[in-house]
């Protein structure tokens, strides 16, 4: 048995460090037009961009580059959150992606 087994059965919930040296959360939610919505800004082809490169550098997954259903300010353009810098990008577009990889996607100093 594996330890998050044994914890589990014991009911204590296991906690640890997360294992990413940084997520990058990009906003896709797309509301068909229904509302606005990051998908309108292109956030699908945002994240993909960033998850690209970070696969190119052959840094992922020690950083990650996530798809967030919905992160509540679609009207604010493509959002992204990244950690452990705590930082929130709004109004996002994929002229923007260079220099985002540039300041997150790259091995750590």
């Amino acid at each position: 048995m594996d330890n998050y087994t044994n914890s589990k059965e014991q009911g204590i919930l296991e906690t640890n460090k997360t294992p990413y040296q940084r997520q990058i959360f990009v906003c896709t939610n797309n509301a068909n037009g229904e509302k606005a919505s990051c998908g309108d800004h292109q956030g699908e082809e945002v994240f993909r961009q960033l998850r690209e490169i970070a696969k190119e550098r052959k840094l992922h997954p020690n950083i990650r580059v996530a798809q967030a259903k919905c992160l509540g300010q679609c009207a604010r353009g493509v959002n992204i959150m990244v950690y452990p810098e705590n930082t929130w990008h709004s109004d996002v577009h994929l002229e923007d992606v260079p220099q985002l990889a540039e300041k997150y996607i790259k091995a750590q100093e």
